[in-house]
């Protein structure tokens, strides 16, 4: 697609969030960021209508574009999180470049990055000066240890911070190596909470703050917090939490289990009453009195685990997957199919509620299926309106649309190698 039908695509697009009301309409997001944690915070708000401007280096294209290449053309990762941006190629350390930046700022709301704490200084774009230019702007930064405290200057990346969250160290087996998870985790919840601290600062700006915001989130914080509970009962006891597979060190019964057939069902029966349900329909009703088994306290000791791992393992694996489900949901136990990516497109439930759309590429003429926003908001929802866009696809229509460079203009940063 050239680029004058790329501008008139984008103005389409612009008209067709306005029209449908999404909430963050009139919200300009400036990403700066690489991979995934910052740019998924700016992919987060892009599902609600916030016009997002991905800026990648000329020279250097966003590592996430080579992960996985399909057909030496598609690229999935950046299909997805890269969806309703505007890709703007951008040579910051050329004064046009920092110009046309420093343009951005002011006419935007919000400005991302998950660069090294100093290195946006170092580019002339200190918090001060970026104050300067536009006083109101939420600055969201991502960096592997925060701004602060002595590892601020290291460099950082998710599988690092899954692994001083604790993560890793209790995604394992017993006995078995620290497993890292099979996506980037620790970037997505940053990026998650970055959104959320976005929000947040532009909701505290609605209530009448006159002052920008600047949001500070580290890689491992996240993840880390999410084991709050986990690292009291530490502090509480000095028993250090130990990998325990698919089990939970806070309930049982909680495992995965084989089928007669081969699949894999997971099952989570830690509250009362589907425990006891599960004893009746495993054929050990009697372990629902019998002491070690009579509450979730009870039940977390490692002898009693192992019985019930048995018990319940023994009567599932006797036993085809189908039948497995169906007996549970008769008996009103709490257990599901484990899927891989097949399994869930094929699933009618996934397919009725429209977990997966279709979205359209104007750049490949082809359609991409994408899972939607899990965030559904009935009265403003979310929007995918396009797939991740090819390198300065939105160049034409930021430089000329939003910032009033003519064409003649935009032809000598091109050969200025400024875009």
């Amino acid at each position: 697609m050239d680029a004058e039908k790329m501008r008139a695509f984008f103005r389409e697009q612009r008209k067709k969030v306005q029209n449908l009301g999404l909430a963050l309409k009139d919200v300009r997001v400036i990403d700066l960021g690489a991979v995934v944690a910052a740019p998924y915070a700016a992919t987060v708000l892009g599902d609600f209508g916030a016009e997002v401007i991905k800026i990648e280096p000329r020279e250097v294209p966003d590592a996430i574009r080579f992960w996985s290449v399909v057909e030496e053309k598609y690229q999935p990762y950046w299909l997805v999180n890269s969806r309703n941006k505007l890709p703007m190629t951008l040579n910051l350390k050329h004064p046009q470049g920092q110009k046309i930046l420093r343009q951005l700022v002011e006419k935007s709301d919000v400005l991302l990055e998950n660069m090294r704490p100093g290195t946006l200084d170092r580019l002339g774009f200190s918090t001060p000066e970026l104050r300067k230019i536009n006083p109101r702007l939420v600055i969201g930064r991502i960096s592997g240890y925060g701004q602060t405290g002595p590892y601020s200057a290291k460099p950082g990346f998710g599988t690092l911070a899954e692994a001083m969250s604790g993560f890793t160290f209790l995604n394992a087996h017993p006995g078995q190596p620290p497993t890292n998870p099979p996506l980037p985790l620790a970037d997505m919840v940053a990026g998650l909470h970055l959104a959320l601290g976005v929000m947040i600062a532009l909701f505290d700006q609605k209530g009448g703050s006159q002052e920008g915001q600047e949001i500070d989130i580290s890689l491992y914080e996240p993840l880390f917090s999410l084991f709050g509970s986990e690292f009291l009962h530490y502090s509480l006891t000095g028993i250090i939490p130990q990998p325990m597979g698919n089990e939970a060190l806070f309930t049982a019964p909680r495992n995965s289990f084989r089928t007669l057939d081969g699949k894999w069902v997971a099952l989570s029966a830690s509250a009362q009453a589907p425990f006891e349900r599960m004893m009746d329909l495993v054929g050990h009703g009697e372990l629902k009195t019998k002491p070690g088994f009579r509450n979730n306290n009870e039940r977390i000791q490692k002898e009693s685990r192992e019985v019930l791992n048995k018990v319940i393992g023994e009567w599932i694996g006797a036993r085809p997957l189908e039948e497995v489900l169906k007996e549970c949901e008769k008996a009103g136990v709490t257990i599901g199919p484990v899927y891989n990516m097949e399994e869930i497109s094929r699933d009618p439930h996934v397919q009725e509620r429209g977990s997966i759309r279709s979205i359209p590429d104007p750049a490949s003429g082809r359609t991409f299926p994408l899972p939607v926003s899990p965030i559904r908001l009935k009265r403003a929802p979310s929007e995918i309106r396009f797939p991740g866009l090819p390198m300065g696809a939105g160049n034409d229509y930021v430089l000329q649309d939003l910032l009033g460079y003519g064409p003649e203009e935009i032809a000598k940063m091109k050969a200025e190698k400024v875009i």
